[in-house]
């Protein structure tokens, strides 16, 4: 196995997750937004996604347990992990089954939208969580997003902020709700046989540098103003959103 290790890909993998750790560290999402554009320079991308397991059941079960005492029933938000369960089966399937091109082309385009979301600072109005089918349609667009990029975030973000919760409740659900859809796109990722042994190593390998990369985010977010970092990130990623996008086209 050892002799089938390609180090410009292990170069590439540690770099995209300490960065991605290093954006998350500093503003609490982003991970995969960055780490799988870097990592798809030199591996096609649904060959990428499944190196966001580990870290997604690690980091999310750190995440549960230091709010586990701001815990409520997952029952009022069922819809919602019903729908991210759908959007990832077909993100899933969208991204191991079209031309590479394509997903490359429409990862770039996601992270534009992240960036511009960001940038826009875009809030959903509180009226709109109250409609029956607004935590459908958010998870369903939060699992498209996270079947075809490896990442929950934004979108899910979005919702749960919209829906007025303290702080410690929304970090808690935010968490057990990517725990419970990194189940899934493991199920789906399994199911569609873009799941091995060599690729749930690498997800494990990579946890050191995400995590150093987190550890460096928060010393960052100590010394170093959020809003100029977090400006520069979002310029690298509109770049590397950009270049994606650019490279299915030529």
């Amino acid at each position: 196995m050892l002799e089938s290790i390609d180090p410009l890909v292990v170069a590439f993998a540690a770099a995209g997750f300490f960065l991605g750790g290093l954006l998350k560290g500093v503003v609490g999402m982003g991970l995969p937004l960055v780490a799988i554009p870097i990592v798809a320079i030199v591996m096609p991308v649904a060959k990428a996604i499944p190196l966001m397991l580990a870290s997604g059941y690690v980091m999310n079960l750190l995440q549960v347990r230091q709010t586990w005492h701001a815990r409520t029933s997952l029952v009022p938000w069922l819809p919602v992990i019903a729908g991210i369960s759908m959007g990832l089966a077909v993100g899933v399937y969208f991204a191991t089954s079209a031309p590479e091109d394509l997903v490359r082309g429409v990862l770039g385009t996601v992270v534009l939208i992240y960036v511009g979301l960001s940038v826009a600072k875009l809030e959903l109005p509180p009226s709109f969580v109250r409609r029956p089918f607004a935590g459908l349609s958010m998870g369903w667009l939060t699992g498209l997003s996270g079947g075809m990029t490896g990442g929950f975030g934004a979108t899910l973000a979005m919702y749960l902020l919209a829906c007025d919760l303290g702080k410690d409740r929304f970090v808690w659900l935010i968490g057990i709700i990517m725990f419970i859809g990194s189940i899934v796109l493991s199920i789906c990722l399994a199911a569609a046989g873009n799941l091995n042994s060599e690729q749930l190593l690498g997800s494990v390998a990579v946890l050191l540098p995400s995590w150093l990369g987190l550890t460096a985010g928060g010393y960052v977010r100590r010394t170093v103003s959020q809003t100029v970092f977090k400006n520069i990130a979002l310029t690298a990623l509109a770049i590397m959103g950009a270049s994606l996008i650019a490279s299915a086209i030529i």
